[in-house]
């Protein structure tokens, strides 16, 4: 169900946190150096995440296409870079 909010980024950060390990921070590596997860984990971790969001807001977002991957610091770094991302995905 589609929920609208005026600020979604505070809903988006707390997704993105539940589904890292436990105990996580709010500014967290995800992947990369330092990161909990491989190239695996990130895949599945975006998928769970992709279903929360499309549930959460009503609308399929792509988080792992050519646009993320082509840019110069990978949107999937941190939890404030996925966070910032997924606003710009949900704004268009």
């Amino acid at each position: 169900m589609s929920i609208p909010l005026e600020n979604p980024a505070p809903a988006v950060r707390a997704m993105i946190l539940e589904l890292l390990p436990p105990g996580s921070a709010e500014d967290a590596r995800i992947f990369g150096g330092g990161g909990p997860l491989d190239s695996l984990g990130l895949v599945n971790f975006l998928a769970d995440l992709e279903y929360r969001l499309a549930e959460r807001f009503g609308r399929e977002l792509v988080l792992a296409s050519d646009r993320a991957m082509s840019r110069n610091r990978s949107p999937f770094r941190d939890v404030a870079a996925l966070t910032d991302y997924v606003l710009e995905l949900l704004a268009e």
